[in-house]
């Protein structure tokens, strides 16, 4: 079995370990310790498949990076050696730099629960995030699939302002936006088992479960999209994609994600954040005085956008979706 993902070969761990001893060299002089993240961190990364039948790496290379204090230098430095490394391994390299004291406090979100049980340590000590709380899946947050149907809908905009203009796709943005369509599916699947209370980190556990579900609108396409998906996230054979309609099947996901964004939303009611906490956010980014979390404003803004109804600009989205992403 390969050790960074389920179908990948030898040659393809040897590639990735050369990829990640680059990193290491160059950024664990300046971290305590290094976090690989993602499908890799996980072992269940993508192997992608070569017109030859060779396998290359397909995932970022997302880091979290232990270190004694963030500022802006901080920031400014791990910012230049992601740009360096991106370069020399041929892949988005991501360091997030993050102050060792701040372990503990750690927010219940999905990034966080899937940070601390899957996770690879490239330096440092084995057990570099043991001090992060132990967190019960049962209990995440349901506001956290609301927030990655965002961050996926965030892709479908990036496609829709693409295919609006004259230049058809080339063959690297072909592969691109078929991946973003799949992580949409993936989204789907993932929100539906946070609703169930079935959600488990690890993709063979979701594919035994995902077929159990009735409940999404248009379920039985939501199970079959998200097998599809991951089948492809386990081998990354875009080649044999040759008739996957991108238009097409772009509007198609639309459609359904439309319906699917606002059934989820409806799984809880709970809020996301404090009233004052609340207030504060809408006055520093909003100008304006309002008890919802200002992120509440951009999942009806998604919809809006990828039906051309202009209740924000795509700009002011995509500004407020960084922040609160």
């Amino acid at each position: 079995m390969s050790k960074y993902t389920i179908r990948g070969s030898e040659e393809l761990d040897e590639r990735i370990d050369a990829d990640l001893e680059k990193i290491t060299k160059a950024v664990s002089p300046r971290a305590d310790a290094g976090i690989l993240l993602g499908g890799y961190g996980r072992g269940e990364g993508t192997p992608f498949i070569n017109a030859d039948g060779s396998q290359a790496p397909f995932n970022d290379y997302d880091l979290v990076v232990l270190v004694d204090t963030v500022n802006s230098a901080v920031k400014v430095h791990f910012q230049a050696l992601e740009k360096e490394l991106t370069a020399a391994v041929g892949l988005p390299v991501d360091l997030c730099p993050y102050p060792i004291s701040h372990l503990r406090k750690c927010e219940f979100s999905l990034l966080n629960y899937e940070m601390k049980l899957g996770h690879l340590v490239l330096w440092g000590a084995d057990d570099a995030l043991a001090a992060m709380p132990n967190y019960d899946p049962r209990a995440l947050p349901l506001s956290e699939g609301s927030r990655l149907l965002l961050n996926r809908g965030k892709l479908l905009l990036d496609i829709k302002r693409r295919l609006a203009t004259a230049e058809p796709l080339d063959a690297e943005e072909r592969v691109r936006f078929i991946k973003f369509i799949q992580k949409v599916w993936l989204a789907f699947g993932d929100a539906a088992l946070l609703a169930a209370g079935e959600y488990h980190l690890s993709y063979a556990d979701k594919k035994k479960l995902i077929s159990t579900l009735s409940a999404p609108p248009d379920s039985a396409v939501v199970v079959a999209g998200f097998l599809g998906a991951v089948e492809l996230k386990e081998w990354g054979d875009y080649a044999a994609l040759e008739p996957f309609d991108v238009d097409a099947e772009f509007r198609r996901v639309v459609e359904l994600y439309i319906r699917f964004l606002p059934w989820y939303r409806g799984q809880y009611a709970a809020r996301e954040c404090s009233v004052p906490k609340a207030v504060a956010l809408n006055l520093k980014w909003n100008k304006r005085i309002d008890a919802r979390h200002p992120r509440l404003a951009l999942y009806d803004a998604i919809s809006d956008l990828l039906q051309d109804k202009a209740s924000i600009s795509s700009e002011r989205f995509y500004e407020l979706q960084r922040r609160f992403s």
